[in-house]
């Protein structure tokens, strides 16, 4: 009767003990699972994040070639205009008993505001402007050396310095004392910009480049 209480006993033991190992073994197991799945989860979170940075980025860089596309045209677009109508310019010269009369180009017929050049010429009156030109030939003549006639500025890039807080390489002068001209340097047009102090004084030429912008 010991004998089998004995070998009762040992066997109850030995279930239980199977059955203790398989409860930690499964346990085990199902934490393994979820570890794998929170895992797993957390990589899908990242990866989700870094498709949606790399979608922005992607995005971001989209718009900033769209809009270099769009300045690229606009600025092509200009130039052509602005040879179109120095061209048509260049046909209404005429010369008679030593005076040289010019038809201008109608401004509504090009694009960009380019020929648009009374926005700032009905600053000055007559003798104002007669002072400007007379500045600007002696300095293309003169300093330059250059065979070119001077003509009021039509480009509408220069034109922008008489709304732009920033006068660039005129600061310091306020638009009723800053006049543009444009000159052709064997093929390539220039600009000038002519600077005074005050209405009354003379005019000086202050810079000449492609750009009123120092930077």
């Amino acid at each position: 009767m010991k004998k089998n209480q004995v070998k009762l006993m040992a066997a109850g033991m030995l279930v239980m003990a199977l059955m203790t190992g398989c409860g930690s073994n499964d346990n085990n197991a199902n934490n393994g699972s979820s570890s794998i799945i929170s895992t797993d989860m957390e990589n899908a979170g990242h990866n989700a994040g870094e498709k949606e940075s790399l979608t922005d980025t992607e995005t971001g860089q989209t718009e900033e070639s769209s809009q270099s596309q769009s300045q690229l045209q606009a600025a092509e677009g200009i130039e052509e205009e602005l040879a179109a109508y120095r061209a048509e310019r260049e046909k209404g010269v005429s010369s008679s008993g030593g005076y040289t009369m010019v038809e201008l180009p109608n401004e509504e017929n090009y694009n960009y505001g380019v020929g648009d050049s009374s926005g700032y010429t009905s600053r000055f009156d007559s003798k104002e402007l007669n002072e400007a030109f007379r500045a600007a030939s002696a300095y293309v003549e003169g300093t330059l050396n250059l065979e070119s006639g001077v003509w009021a500025c039509i480009d509408p890039r220069m034109i922008a310095i008489y709304e732009d807080e920033d006068k660039g390489v005129a600061s310091g002068y306020d638009a009723d004392n800053i006049f543009l001209c444009e000159y052709n340097d064997n093929g390539n047009w220039q600009y000038l910009i002519l600077v005074r102090e005050g209405k009354g004084s003379d005019w000086e030429v202050l810079y000449h480049g492609s750009s009123y912008k120092t930077d």
